[in-house]
């Protein structure tokens, strides 16, 4: 058997050095172990596939769905505009909720996409407050990356711990078994980065110059700067009713849309249709040339608030904006924007037309021509229907706000119900698999996703990956590797020390997983640690959680986690960034090991 144990510790290395070069997809590498395991003759065909009937796999794929809902509902963009809100343009006040929240969020769902959401949200701040966005973005993946040390669910390897755990003593991980642990090491990283962390990432502010812009912002400067049509917001902030509303309408250029807040704070926007009633407070998005805006807003009652393209997340929702081409065979050219009736017609506002280079003045009775650009707005699904007429209209490019908006917003607090049903029922015993199942059944009951987008969004590499490096963590077990390593490394750290072992197996999961992934690393080292603690007569609980928490430590490289390799690029970071804050939060989180896990959790 040992040379079988030492041919699985080759297979180990080989998969390291592929994983680090880069050059070979994670799952394909995990399916070229599975057949390896087979060939050998070191598993069974059946034990080599065993990993795709394990219950990790059907809760992750679970949990794909519970995320896609979370993500169509506008939970996670909510969570970046309350940050926003209330950070009020100080740059503590908006590191510390964008970590935590990042945190937080990732805790429910996955952290990669929580930091895919959570970069577009950082480089708007980033804009408007002229703060570095470098400062920003690497203490939110951060705290995202945190977030596999604050649930069962924070990242799929938690589940392959649990199972580990489970397997040896009967007795799996609770939801919120090691939490307490977490927050401890995520008060910890925001004391670092408000102290001292951000200090070492570039100075506090930036000239803007290299900050992606909104696409939208581009198309209405290429208008408004030849003064032809203007979108602007207006507040009616005096009683507008009755007969005074109906004047208000008639008198008023183009009315886009209403924004009102609702008795419990939650906004509503409405698009503009003829009879629509008005009160105090209400926003309006109104369009017309700057002398009519002007005009209107010298009004009594009317409050110009800003520009709708400097607010315009606030719309996204509800209202997009778009540029448009004609086609030069479409069927309406020689027609006017009056003939088409443009707004019955498509749904849409047309705000402007541009000829060339240069805006047409009047374009409402201007004969369309081939490669007119419109500039249109209305609702995102009016905007994607006129995208589909491609023989009369070529969608040019469209906004980066595009990207932002939430299709199904109105089912937010549906999908905040279901979120918190899926943790109460696991917290009240049932089965955390059958939790997530049952969260994702309703998450397309409910229409909060559609079958098609649950089905889209279950992520099958991750899922071959794992099911693929779970053999790998049954052929060191049968071969007797297993015995082999905890054998060393209690033979390094002492028999009557299992706190030395503990920081042993922290260390090595932590150096794995710069090289693995932080799921192959935990479904490798998992039954290991847990062995490692058996053999010497201790509880294995603290030693499973040492090894979870180092699993999410990959702070001082930016290839550990997709988690961290996700902000390279906007925030222009380079590897001795990484090195510079993650060597200390790499040391925090090895003294929170070495000192608190034994102490709450007792060997």
């Amino acid at each position: 058997m040992q040379g079988d144990a030492t041919l699985v510790f080759y297979l180990i290395g080989l998969t390291a050095i592929m994983m680090a070069s880069n050059k070979v997809r994670y799952d394909l590498i995990a399916l070229i172990v599975l057949v390896t395991l087979a060939l050998t003759g070191i598993l069974t065909p059946t034990e080599a596939v065993s990993g795709f009937g394990a219950t990790i796999i059907i809760m992750v794929a679970g949990l794909f769905v519970v995320g896609e809902m979370l993500d169509r509902t506008g939970v996670a963009r909510t969570v970046g505009d309350l940050i926003l809100k209330q950070g009020k343009g100080d740059e503590v006040r908006l590191m510390i909720p964008l970590c935590v929240g990042a945190a937080l969020l990732g805790s429910v769902m996955s952290s990669t996409a929580v930091v895919a959401i959570f970069i577009p949200i950082v480089m708007r701040i980033a804009r408007d407050t002229d703060i570095n966005a470098a400062r920003l973005l690497m203490p939110m993946s951060y705290g995202a990356l945190l977030s596999g040390m604050l649930t069962l669910i924070g990242t799929p390897g938690n589940l392959a711990v649990s199972d580990a755990l489970r397997d040896a003593t009967g007795e799996p991980l609770g939801f919120f078994s090691f939490s307490l642990v977490g927050l401890i090491v995520l008060a910890g990283t925001v004391l670092f980065f408000a102290f001292a962390g951000r200090h070492l990432l570039g100075p506090k502010y930036a000239d803007g110059s290299d900050q992606p812009r909104s696409r939208s912002r581009s198309f209405a400067e290429m208008y408004r700067d030849h003064g032809v049509e203007r979108v602007e917001v207006i507040r009616l902030a005096q009683a507008y009713e009755g007969a005074a509303a109906r004047e208000f309408e008639l008198s008023a250029p183009r009315i886009l849309a209403r924004r009102r807040r609702g008795p419990r704070g939650n906004a509503n926007t409405s698009l503009y249709s003829a009879g629509m009633d008005f009160q105090p407070g209400d926003l309006i998005v109104v369009t017309g040339s700057e002398a009519e805006i002007a005009s209107f807003c010298d009004r009594p009652g009317l409050d110009h608030v800003c520009s709708f393209y400097d607010d315009m997340n606030a719309w996204i929702d509800t209202l997009g904006i778009m540029e448009v081409m004609i086609h030069p065979e479409a069927s309406v050219l020689g027609q006017t924007i009056e003939d088409l009736e443009f707004r019955s017609t498509y749904g849409l506002e047309v705000l402007a037309l541009k000829r060339g280079s240069e805006p047409v003045l009047d374009f409402e009775e201007e004969k369309l021509r081939k490669s007119d650009r419109l500039l249109v707005a209305g609702k995102w699904t009016r905007l994607d229907r006129i995208n589909r007429r491609s023989r009369d209209f070529v969608i040019l490019e469209e906004p980066h706000e595009r990207s932002l908006s939430v299709p199904n917003s109105n089912k937010l607090w549906i999908a905040m119900i279901i979120l918190f049903a899926m943790i109460g029922v696991s917290l009240g015993g049932m089965s955390i698999t059958i939790a997530v199942i049952l969260a994702a059944i309703a998450a397309v009951l409910t229409g909060t996703v559609t079958t098609n987008q649950a089905y889209r969004s279950i992520k099958l590499d991750t899922l071959v990956l794992i099911a693929g490096m779970l053999p790998l963590a049954t052929a060191l077990d049968k071969t007797g590797g297993t015995d082999m390593i905890v054998n060393a490394l209690i033979g390094m750290a002492g028999e009557e020390n299992p706190r030395a072992v503990m920081f042993a197996m922290f260390v090595l999961t932590m150096s794995l997983s710069w090289i693995l992934s932080n799921t192959a690393t935990l479904v490798l080292v998992a039954p290991i640690a847990v062995n490692a603690a058996l053999s010497m007569g201790v509880s294995p609980l603290p030693m499973a959680i040492a090894v979870l928490v180092a699993g999410s430590a990959g702070f001082a490289s930016p290839v550990s986690s997709p988690v961290v390799t996700l902000v390279v690029n906007p925030g222009g970071y380079k590897f001795i960034d990484f090195l510079k804050c993650g060597l200390p939060m790499t040391l925090l989180v090895a003294a929170t090991t070495l000192f608190l896990i034994p102490v709450i959790f007792p060997f």
